[in-house]
């Protein structure tokens, strides 16, 4: 019995782990930072990224638009052109060429966040569309 009830629960954690995977479909499109945690690791780049919209499109071009003060839909590109981002699905890791950004992407609840591993910053996104 106690053998049985080990292996329910292994069971129950293998689906868990496995349906908090993304693919890489998942992962690409526009996503939209909703809020920024961890600002005082890079205060200056928390105040740009905050409602920033980041495009991961399916040829592996990549741009980050940030909002313009001032301007409900205004919008500023802020990488660099011919960037490309390409996906590791075992490590849920977004690397991107140019910008040299890497994002580490982790689920809580329904929610999904961008870590990116160079400044620390931890932005909550969503997909809008």
């Amino acid at each position: 019995m106690k053998n049985i009830i080990i292996l329910l629960a292994v069971i129950l954690t293998s689906f868990a782990a496995q349906s908090q995977s993304l693919s890489k479909k998942d992962v690409t499109g526009t996503w939209l930072v909703q809020n920024v945690e961890n600002i005082t690791a890079n205060p200056k780049m928390a105040s740009a990224m905050a409602k920033a919209v980041i495009n991961l499109y399916a040829d592996s071009s990549f741009e980050i638009k940030q909002k313009q003060e001032g301007s409900a839909y205004s919008y500023a590109t802020t990488t660099h052109k011919n960037a490309k981002w390409s996906y590791n699905p075992s490590t849920q890791t977004i690397n991107t060429t140019r910008s040299k950004m890497t994002f580490i992407i982790s689920q809580s609840g329904d929610k999904i966040y961008f870590t990116d591993q160079n400044s620390g910053l931890k932005f909550e996104v969503v997909k809008p569309i």
